[in-house]
């Protein structure tokens, strides 16, 4: 045991003194803080840009259009749109566009300068100008305005998850938890990136410069594996130590900015502490498997030119999970993700869908994590093998050959 933990802490040390190992800690807190700021960027844009419209038709369609709540969009009554002036304004960038509307509404032209800068405001306006040629209709109907208010007004649809037994997220906090299934998705796509290249570059690297024969004349080959496993297992967690330690601070300074920057309790109101174990667990898991799986095709290598072969390969195979989550998304009890939500490999990008989305119980996940939890016994098994019967193999030809070659020997 003694020099399995020497193997692992020479590991962890190795990378834990790394720049990249930083690098691979902060990319996604960067790239979640560059979405945020980014989102909020382009909000300010489009309420600090609203298109400015002239508008030509009717004095009362006029002023019910200014009288509207818009974002994207303001209308300008000050300018005079019965002269010849207008399309001059349009051309100088006086207005960025200018709505022609006739007094029955049947019909509407709407011309602008496509070099502005303005936000589009098209979508708004075909919404506030459709609800003002109902309004028209109605009148003309003989219809007041409390009877046309009452022909608009939403249909209140209460939905009720007949499965709801306590053991399932209740369907008002289904939405803030498929957006943290999502947020998972992406950030374990990251995590299972980096530790896979970290993976066979670990086992890879060695076999490819022979330095294998010398390491195995102190330690056994099946322990020199073990610590070579355990000391990536330290590096995961220590970054999910950071990231805690992160997180935590991360809320406690936003709970004090409360609403000024983002409204936490907005967005994890509907989320239970069940869920986010279910779904951080199933993560980590998943990781350990893949690290298992990197681990085989890196046993097969005995080119350094092979090492981001053998990682690309299993690599690929994380695209499978990671594009059915956003199929999950919109039908979560499709047969194959009901099945593959269950299966090694593909549960942590199925499951949590399933669960954010009422589909599948809190019990359903921890079943799917259990069943990750004895594949990750018998792939450590397995991939020890693997490493010790091909930890001395040697050979010219490509990955593929060559892995094909051992298996059917």
């Amino acid at each position: 045991m003694h020099k399995i933990l020497v193997v692992a802490k020479m590991v962890f040390k190795k990378r834990v003194l790394s720049p990249t190992y930083y690098w691979m800690i902060l990319a996604p807190i960067l790239l979640i803080g560059i979405g945020i700021g980014f989102t909020k960027y382009v909000d300010d844009q489009n309420s600090d840009h609203k298109a400015i419209i002239a508008v030509v038709a009717d004095k009362n369609i006029q002023e019910a259009l200014k009288n509207q709540k818009t974002s994207t969009y303001q209308i300008n009554t000050k300018i005079n749109t019965h002269n010849n002036k207008l399309k001059i304004d349009l051309a100088d960038g006086v207005v960025d566009g200018i709505l022609y509307i006739k007094n029955d509404f049947s019909e509407i032209n709407y011309k602008y300068n496509a070099s502005s800068n303005s936000s589009d405001p098209t979508n708004e306006l075909k919404k506030n100008i459709t609800l003002l040629k109902s309004q028209y209709m109605a009148s003309k109907a003989g219809l007041n305005e409390k009877q046309w208010q009452n022909i608009i007004k939403d249909v209140n649809v209460q939905k009720e998850n007949v499965n709801y037994d306590g053991n399932t997220i209740k369907l008002n906090n289904s939405e803030s938890a498929q957006y943290f299934s999502e947020f998972a998705v992406i950030i374990a796509f990251f995590f299972l990136t980096s530790y896979i290249s970290i993976t066979g570059a670990e086992i890879g690297n060695e076999k490819g410069n022979h330095l294998i024969e010398g390491l195995t004349a102190a330690i056994p080959a099946d322990k020199h594996y073990a610590g070579k496993m355990l000391g990536i297992f330290y590096l995961i967690g220590f970054q999910i130590i950071i990231y805690s330690v992160l997180g935590g601070l991360g809320y406690l300074i936003l709970q004090k900015m409360h609403k000024k920057v983002l409204d936490l309790n907005k967005y994890l109101s509907g989320i239970s502490a069940q869920y986010i174990l279910i779904v951080i667990l199933l993560t980590v898991v998943s990781l350990v498997l893949y690290v298992f799986l990197a681990a085989i095709f890196a046993s097969f290598v005995s080119r350094v030119e092979d090492i981001s072969q053998a990682t690309s390969s299993v690599a690929s195979l994380m695209l499978i999970p990671y594009f059915l989550s956003f199929l999950t998304q919109s039908n979560p009890n499709l047969a194959i993700s009901k099945i593959l939500s269950y299966f090694p490999y593909m549960s942590q990008g199925l499951m949590p869908v399933r669960i954010a989305r009422g589909a599948a119980t809190y019990s359903d996940g921890y079943i799917s994590l259990l069943i990750s939890i004895i594949f990750v016994m018998i792939m450590y098994l397995f991939s020890a093998k693997v490493y010790k019967n091909n930890v001395f193999s040697y050979s010219s030809e490509n990955l593929i050959k060559a892995m094909i070659k051992r298996i059917t020997a």
